[in-house]
């Protein structure tokens, strides 16, 4: 794609760390631009799962690669990470490796939080710890002791000793439009799932709002959607590779569930045919190019790709020749 910028996912749900890690050297060489990770201690499904920590996985994949930029997708803030350690790692990191590491937030799912004996709190007050988090973590990245004392996190006079020379972008996911009001008043980026007439008619006010509020430009905030995709020569093999994503679209992200084995559940009960409406399941590239198109055409500077085609190597390849 020419001036949009397209990412490659790394779902820890769906593959092992190291294999995730060649995955992403692959993609890299095949010209994605930018590469997404979950951040999750549950997966969305139980059979053959895996769950690896998104942060030493980011580290090892930054050194393995040599111009993507890579960043979660999305980290909760919301019961086991306080703000404070999320602005040390990613400062860290940022440090580590200059201009290739972002930071994206959201308001998260029970799994990642009632396994650890944490509340799963309404969404209320998970936007809230989003907006506390918003605001410890830009201004630790500013520089000084911070001293903020928020209705769910605060800090006592926590400095950074260690910044990056160039500021780690920070992202805010929604799908509605009071998460989208937050990216657009303390988010340098934002991410979502919507299709494009919600994006437009819903999240673009509400991004236009926040930024207002925060006497910012919206222009100037990053707009990134998240493509699920499943290729396959053979569309049948396509579809039936979107079966592992299920739970998803069974439960939402809201919902107060935690274990992956009902998650699963769950989803068996969706027939794989409806998975056509939340993949774009294709054995056509040219399809999914003319979705990067159209994307493009509604306003996104990126969109990251979540592939769930039976083979990862094949469907990289197809990017290389036939989209990127």
């Amino acid at each position: 794609m020419a001036s949009m910028d397209v990412g490659y996912f790394a779902a820890h749900e769906q593959y092992g760390p190291n294999t995730l890690v060649d995955h992403v050297e692959r993609a890299e060489q095949a010209g994605f631009d930018t590469v997404w990770t979950s951040d999750h201690i549950h997966p969305w499904w139980h059979t053959d799962a895996h769950c690896g920590a998104a942060f030493p996985w980011m580290g090892t994949a930054l050194e393995r690669t040599e111009n993507v930029r890579i960043g979660t997708g999305v980290t909760p803030p919301i019961g086991r990470y306080h703000p404070g350690f999320l602005a040390q790692v990613f400062a860290t990191l940022g440090s580590m490796y200059e201009g290739r590491v972002h930071l994206a937030l959201g308001t998260g799912e029970a799994m990642n939080e009632f396994p650890l004996g944490y509340e799963w709190p309404p969404y209320s007050e998970r936007r809230e710890r989003l907006i506390d988090a918003c605001k410890i973590i830009r201004r630790l990245w500013d520089g000084g002791f911070v001293d903020y004392d928020g209705e769910y996190w605060s800090t006592n006079a926590l400095n950074l000793y260690t910044l990056p020379n160039e500021r780690v972008p920070l992202y805010v996911a929604g799908n509605g439009p009071m998460s989208t009001w937050v990216a657009g008043r303390y988010a340098d980026g934002f991410l979502t799932l919507r299709d494009i007439d919600t994006y437009e008619k819903s999240l673009v006010p509400a991004l236009e709002d926040g930024a207002k509020e925060g006497d910012r430009d919206p222009d100037e905030i990053r707009r990134i959607r998240q493509l699920l995709v499943s290729y396959d020569e053979d569309y049948d093999r396509a579809l039936e590779a979107t079966g592992f994503w299920r739970g998803p679209p069974a439960i939402g992200f809201d919902e107060e569930i935690a274990d992956p084995r009902v998650i699963e559940a769950a989803g068996r009960e969706i027939p794989i045919e409806e998975m056509d409406g939340e993949f774009l399941v294709t054995s056509d590239p040219d399809e999914i190019r003319e979705k990067l198109t159209e994307l493009e055409a509604a306003g996104f500077d990126e969109v990251e790709i979540l592939s769930s085609s039976p083979d990862q190597s094949s469907f990289i390849e197809v990017m290389e020749e036939r989209v990127l």
